[in-house]
């Protein structure tokens, strides 16, 4: 067994200690004679962010014991330790030996992926945190989690891990903190334990029960007004809807408890999927108040957040590519499947929220429309196929930089729209019997519950199985090519249609800046625009244009009232050097795409799915 200890050590300056004890034997090491060591290692990136973040450059020192002995321990490569052991140490009459090791990790990343830490609360990741001895990652594990002090407030712990039984907990279930106390904990592997995050800290708690299963909500940095309820009352239909999905029978979640985790912030977003748990970043100024009946305006994209990150409890967290069947995470695990596993879960997060109630047709329409806009609107989407945007996750979509709107295109987005076109032709040729529901349940069923991972030619496979028709030519070309998506067809069959609209502007130039006292600083161009064809590059600060100073109103304005074909003289610095060139505006380009209901329907329609 492996025994971790997490130890709140210096808040103020960001840093858990961490203690590792195991017991070795002598056929357990690697080397020869009194040459001999065992290695350790922490992972360099996490699962569900597709990105080498080199956690290891946030570990301090690392120190070992044998027994009561100082050994020697040294860094070998970026990500491992080795600790060796002579001979001498582990003696021929004795079974094993008690390796001690300890470890300082600095914690201010105050994101989903990494650890954080203050003196009002503590957050991390294990992949953070963790090393682990070469070998033992089947091993047994116990984490104890201690917070020294005196006069502390107890703070509470999130976590979807089992604690033993005699802790004392909240009426959540949440164990509590004191200050010089500690809390155990239990994960089965080490994979377990790096893919159960922990909050701790003066956390609002609620909970509810979803078809037998309960879902504990917790937050740290709300405004005590949280109405932590109705955002309980919300998720719990969305939940249910989800194991429905997959369960329809059973009607059977693949956890014994949920835990929702999130940080409210002035100003963030994001989440991460994990087993039986999620962490969530996200703004607490759109957040529900109590005796306010209004939501704010953000609202159902928190809704929507959490709704995606639910879903990953089945899609990608145990329906995953073969490519991730296991992890190796000390170095990239290729795959050009996440249109399905990212894709599909961004088509799913709203389309269950509508389904349960908490996301009307009007507004998802809007929210599809945005989507369609998202991806319409980048002429990386003519650069890149989906397939190839999963593939370049690691080198592009997570690296993305000034001319990312031209090189790349969204596996989450464009993705969505993939399985926006599967399940309406799906629907479309089996005249509503069947839709891509099913094609998600058989995979669940042949690929989730077994744990054996989806081979890249697969899907199409599935959905034949599934659904008796047979897609693989069209899947092939909506993921493999840069063809337009036919998203009109797929909503006629729904009895709607898309179309553009025109927005305020008179003209288009084709930039995208950030406005400062001194001017626009370009931040993207798009290639085949005004400002392309003018030589303006991203990094360049423009000063004046229209022979007028750049303020953000002029700019406005200049939008607004030019006609295209206008010459626009452009002033501008590339870094000390002046710049004139002149700006022939464009016609503009609409970015808003709207769906509305047929007037006249031609034809049979079948049942749009975010009705069922």
């Amino acid at each position: 067994m492996l025994h971790y200890q997490v130890t709140v050590a210096d808040p103020k300056g960001h840093y858990f200690d961490v203690q590792l004890q195991f017991e070795i034997a002598r056929e357990q090491l690697q080397g020869t004679g009194d040459q001999r060591w065992i290695d350790l290692s922490l992972p360099t990136w996490i699962p569900g962010s597709y990105l080498i973040r080199e956690f290891a450059r946030n570990v301090l020192f690392v120190r070992a014991r044998a027994g009561s002995v100082e050994i020697a321990c040294n860094r070998e490569r970026k990500d491992t330790w080795r600790v060796h052991v002579d001979g001498a140490q582990l003696a021929p009459t004795s079974p094993a030996l008690l390796i001690q090791c300890e470890w300082r990790v600095y914690a201010w990343d105050l994101s989903v992926r990494g650890a954080h830490l203050d003196d009002t609360h503590g957050f991390f990741n294990g992949t953070s945190l963790f090393l682990c001895p070469n070998g033992f990652e089947q091993e047994a594990i116990e984490l104890t989690i201690s917070r020294p002090g005196e006069n502390l407030q107890d703070w509470l712990i999130a976590c979807g891990l089992p604690s033993q039984p005699e802790t004392l907990k909240d009426p959540h279930g949440c164990p509590v903190l004191r200050a010089g106390g500690l809390v155990k904990f239990q994960a089965t592997d080490f994979d377990s334990l790096i893919d159960h995050p922990v909050e701790m800290g003066g956390l609002h708690v609620e909970s509810f029960t979803a078809l037998g299963v309960e879902h504990v909500f917790a937050v740290y940095g709300a405004d005590t007004d949280l109405d932590l309820q109705r955002i309980c009352n919300d998720l719990k239909p969305v939940c249910e809807a989800q194991i429905a999905l997959f369960e329809p029978e059973r009607k059977k979640a693949p956890f014994e408890r949920y835990v929702f985790m999130l940080h409210a912030t002035d100003n963030g977003y994001g989440g991460l999927e994990h087993r039986s748990s999620t962490a969530l970043l996200f703004n607490a100024g759109e957040l529900p108040q109590c005796g306010v009946e209004k939501a704010p305006k953000g609202y159902e994209g928190f809704l929507g957040l959490c709704s995606h990150e639910y879903f990953h409890s089945w899609n990608v967290k145990r329906m995953k590519p073969a490519a991730f069947v296991p992890y190796d995470l000390t170095q990239e695990n290729y795959t050009r499947l996440l249109w399905i596993f990212e894709g599909f879960t961004s088509y799913y997060d709203d389309v269950m929220l509508a389904r349960a109630g908490k996301l009307s047709e009007e507004a998802y329409l809007k929210s599809l429309g945005r989507n369609i806009a998202q991806v319409m609107k980048g002429p990386g989407r003519l650069n890149q196929s989906v397939a190839d945007s999963s593939f370049d996750a690691w080198t592009k979509y997570y690296r993305q930089d000034e001319n990312a709107p031209n090189a790349i295109v969204s596996y989450y987005t464009k993705g969505s729209l993939v399985a926006l076109c599967i399940d309406s032709a799906i629907r479309q040729q089996t005249s509503g019997q069947k839709c891509l529901d099913d094609v998600m349940r058989l995979m669940w069923q042949r690929k989730g519950l077994s744990g054996e991972g989806l081979q890249e030619d697969e899907f199409p496979r599935l959905v034949l199985e599934a659904t008796g028709i047979d897609l693989k030519q069209e899947i092939t070309r909506w993921t493999q090519s840069t063809e337009e998506l036919p998203l009109s067809d797929a909503l006629k069959a729904y009895g709607f249609t898309l179309s553009q609209t025109q927005n305020d502007e008179q003209i288009y130039l084709g930039l995208h800046g950030q406005f400062k006292p001194e001017g626009m600083l370009v931040k993207q161009v798009i290639n085949g625009s005004p400002a392309h064809a003018s030589g303006i590059s991203a990094g360049d600060l423009l000063v004046a244009l229209g022979e007028k100073k750049l303020t953000e109103t002029h700019y406005k304005r200049l939008l607004a009232a030019s006609q295209p074909g206008a010459e626009l003289r452009a002033i501008a610095f590339r870094a000390e050097r002046l710049l004139e060139c002149n700006l022939r505006a464009g016609a503009p380009v609409s970015n808003e795409w709207e769906i509305k209901k047929l007037e006249q329907i031609e034809g049979n329609t079948v049942p749009a799915p975010w009705l069922q």
